[in-house]
């Protein structure tokens, strides 16, 4: 069964946001590849070769990047930011 969960992404230093429903059994770094991919902003350029991290919006925890979506406190319109 495919179970996604639908959260928005805020990349600040780009002003973008991204509505997007993710699927709970991929890992949190799974999920920045498949932005970072999407982006061209982000795949080509400054951002190509670093490394981002996911926060939570709501209370600043950063996301271990390998940690699986549905263990975490992700749920539901769960508000991201990627820095």
């Amino acid at each position: 069964m495919d179970f996604r969960v639908y959260v928005i992404i805020e990349i600040p230093i780009l002003d973008k946001k991204y509505e997007v429903f993710v699927p709970v059994d991929r890992r949190i770094h799974d999920l920045i590849k498949s932005i970072k991919e999407s982006d061209r902003d982000l795949s080509k350029g400054y951002y190509e070769n670093k490394k981002l991290n996911l926060y939570n919006k709501s209370n600043g925890k950063m996301y271990d990047l390998n940690m699986i979506i549905k263990n975490s406190d992700i749920k539901m319109g769960t508000r991201l930011i990627l820095i």
